[in-house]
Protein backbone atom coordinates (compact mmCIF):
# COMPACT_ATOMS: atom_id res chain seq x y z
CA UNK A 1 0.00 0.00 0.00
CA UNK A 2 1.54 3.20 -1.03
CA UNK A 3 1.79 6.47 1.93
CA UNK A 4 -0.33 9.16 1.23
CA UNK A 5 1.73 11.95 0.22
CA UNK A 6 2.36 14.79 2.90
CA UNK A 7 4.42 17.99 3.72
CA UNK A 8 7.56 15.81 3.62
CA UNK A 9 6.84 14.37 0.13
CA UNK A 10 6.04 17.88 -1.53
CA UNK A 11 8.93 19.77 0.17
CA UNK A 12 11.22 16.63 -1.43
CA UNK A 13 9.67 17.29 -4.80
CA UNK A 14 10.41 20.25 -4.89
CA UNK A 15 14.10 20.70 -3.36
CA UNK A 16 14.63 17.74 -5.66
CA UNK A 17 13.13 19.19 -8.70
CA UNK A 18 15.14 23.07 -7.96
CA UNK A 19 18.44 21.23 -7.03
CA UNK A 20 18.31 19.49 -10.21
CA UNK A 21 17.14 21.88 -12.48
CA UNK A 22 19.84 24.43 -11.08
CA UNK A 23 22.88 21.50 -11.72
CA UNK A 24 21.35 21.44 -15.05
CA UNK A 25 21.04 24.82 -16.08
CA UNK A 26 24.56 25.62 -14.31
CA UNK A 27 26.10 23.03 -16.25
CA UNK A 28 24.60 23.39 -19.82
CA UNK A 29 24.51 27.22 -19.52
CA UNK A 30 27.27 28.38 -17.90
CA UNK A 31 29.87 25.79 -18.21
CA UNK A 32 29.22 23.95 -21.38
CA UNK A 33 27.47 26.90 -23.16
CA UNK A 34 24.86 24.34 -24.85
CA UNK A 35 22.21 27.18 -24.90
CA UNK A 36 23.49 28.69 -28.40
CA UNK A 37 22.91 25.31 -29.87
CA UNK A 38 19.26 26.10 -28.96
CA UNK A 39 16.97 26.19 -32.20
CA UNK A 40 13.52 27.13 -29.78
CA UNK A 41 13.11 30.30 -28.44
CA UNK A 42 15.01 30.59 -24.67
CA UNK A 43 11.71 31.18 -22.85
CA UNK A 44 10.09 28.21 -24.27
CA UNK A 45 13.51 25.52 -23.87
CA UNK A 46 13.35 26.71 -20.30
CA UNK A 47 9.61 25.78 -19.39
CA UNK A 48 10.15 22.62 -21.20
CA UNK A 49 12.90 21.71 -19.58
CA UNK A 50 11.77 23.11 -16.22
CA UNK A 51 8.37 20.73 -17.03
CA UNK A 52 10.32 17.73 -17.89
CA UNK A 53 12.53 18.05 -14.51
CA UNK A 54 9.26 18.36 -12.47
CA UNK A 55 8.28 14.85 -13.80
CA UNK A 56 11.65 13.71 -13.28
CA UNK A 57 11.88 14.61 -9.78
CA UNK A 58 8.22 14.11 -9.21
CA UNK A 59 9.62 9.98 -10.67
CA UNK A 60 12.37 10.47 -8.29
CA UNK A 61 10.19 11.51 -5.31
CA UNK A 62 7.81 8.40 -5.53
CA UNK A 63 10.13 5.98 -5.75
CA UNK A 64 12.27 7.18 -3.15
CA UNK A 65 8.92 7.92 -0.87
CA UNK A 66 7.50 4.49 -1.71
CA UNK A 67 10.91 2.26 -0.87
CA UNK A 68 12.04 4.65 2.35
CA UNK A 69 13.57 3.66 5.00
CA UNK A 70 14.38 6.53 7.42
CA UNK A 71 17.94 5.43 8.41
CA UNK A 72 18.91 4.83 3.89
CA UNK A 73 16.86 7.51 2.76
CA UNK A 74 20.03 9.14 1.54
CA UNK A 75 20.98 5.99 -0.37
CA UNK A 76 17.94 5.06 -1.51
CA UNK A 77 17.26 8.74 -2.80
CA UNK A 78 20.90 8.21 -4.37
CA UNK A 79 20.15 4.80 -5.81
CA UNK A 80 16.47 5.98 -7.58
CA UNK A 81 18.02 8.86 -8.62
CA UNK A 82 20.83 7.65 -10.48
CA UNK A 83 19.10 4.73 -11.93
CA UNK A 84 16.58 7.32 -13.39
CA UNK A 85 19.33 9.34 -14.77
CA UNK A 86 20.87 6.22 -16.51
CA UNK A 87 16.59 5.33 -17.61
CA UNK A 88 16.58 9.14 -18.74
CA UNK A 89 19.77 9.16 -20.45
CA UNK A 90 18.80 6.11 -22.70
CA UNK A 91 15.36 7.40 -23.93
CA UNK A 92 17.06 10.70 -24.62
CA UNK A 93 19.78 8.74 -26.74
CA UNK A 94 17.37 6.30 -28.46
CA UNK A 95 15.05 9.93 -29.18
CA UNK A 96 18.11 11.34 -30.53
CA UNK A 97 17.70 14.16 -27.88
CA UNK A 98 20.96 16.06 -27.24
CA UNK A 99 23.14 19.31 -27.46
CA UNK A 100 25.70 17.44 -29.43
CA UNK A 101 24.80 15.67 -32.70
CA UNK A 102 28.09 14.14 -32.97
CA UNK A 103 28.24 10.66 -31.30
CA UNK A 104 31.41 9.43 -29.72
CA UNK A 105 31.81 6.68 -27.62
CA UNK A 106 33.65 9.19 -25.00
CA UNK A 107 30.95 11.74 -25.01
CA UNK A 108 27.87 8.76 -24.62
CA UNK A 109 29.72 7.71 -21.58
CA UNK A 110 30.60 11.50 -20.56
CA UNK A 111 26.79 12.19 -20.94
CA UNK A 112 25.42 9.09 -19.38
CA UNK A 113 27.54 10.04 -16.12
CA UNK A 114 26.63 13.02 -16.00
CA UNK A 115 22.84 12.48 -16.40
CA UNK A 116 22.88 10.04 -13.69
CA UNK A 117 25.50 12.49 -11.50
CA UNK A 118 22.31 14.87 -12.21
CA UNK A 119 19.56 12.93 -10.82
CA UNK A 120 21.61 11.18 -8.07
CA UNK A 121 21.91 14.54 -6.77
CA UNK A 122 18.29 15.28 -7.32
CA UNK A 123 17.46 11.81 -5.15
CA UNK A 124 20.03 12.98 -2.56
CA UNK A 125 18.60 16.02 -2.09
CA UNK A 126 15.13 14.23 -2.24
CA UNK A 127 16.06 11.63 0.57
CA UNK A 128 17.91 14.76 2.94
CA UNK A 129 15.20 16.79 2.48
CA UNK A 130 12.63 13.71 3.53
CA UNK A 131 15.18 12.92 6.36
CA UNK A 132 15.31 16.63 7.92
CA UNK A 133 11.29 16.90 7.85
CA UNK A 134 11.25 13.60 9.55
CA UNK A 135 13.48 14.19 12.34
CA UNK A 136 11.91 17.42 12.80
CA UNK A 137 8.26 16.00 12.76
CA UNK A 138 9.77 13.72 15.55
CA UNK A 139 11.54 15.97 17.68
CA UNK A 140 7.62 18.66 17.56
CA UNK A 141 5.82 15.09 18.90
CA UNK A 142 8.60 14.75 21.58
CA UNK A 143 8.30 18.31 23.23
CA UNK A 144 4.45 17.67 22.96
CA UNK A 145 4.71 14.91 24.63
Amino acid sequence: MLPLPDRKFFFSWLACFVGMYALSYSWHALVLNDFIKVALPMDVFLVITASVYFVIALFITILTYVFKKIRNTFRYGILVGAVAGMFIYAVAFVLGIGFNPVLDAKMIAFDLGWQTFEQAFGGLICGYTYRVMYNAERRAKKAQS
